[in-house]
């Protein structure tokens, strides 16, 4: 009787512990970054420390910010898909422009 109510409450606890961990690495940023994994660029900052979605939110933002600046670039001018974020031949040429236009 003993051993089968230890048996059940650690198979319990492993649950509990692996649903807990699994919940943790969901909110801390879904689905991790592929393309800036490395450097101390804002991006890669912003991959490491909320994934996929920090770093979109993050380029969404620096778009948004050079087109107030006067100039003008796309998701899609850098990525050629925007389900793996696969960058285009001229991606990391456009990266600096694109830093540059941040200000006025």
């Amino acid at each position: 009787m003993t051993r089968v109510f230890l048996t059940k409450l650690t198979l319990g606890l492993s649950l509990a512990l692996t649903l807990v961990i699994g919940a943790r690495a969901a909110s801390a940023g879904g689905a991790k970054c592929t393309v800036a994994t490395t450097g101390d660029s804002p991006v890669a900052k912003a991959c490491a420390k909320g994934g996929r979605d920090d770093a979109k939110k993050l380029m969404k933002e620096y778009v948004k910010n050079a087109k107030a600046n006067g100039k003008t670039f796309t998701c899609e001018g850098c990525h050629k898909d925007l389900e793996s974020f696969t960058l285009t031949p001229n991606a990391k040429e456009d990266f600096p422009k694109l830093m540059a236009a941040q200000k006025k």
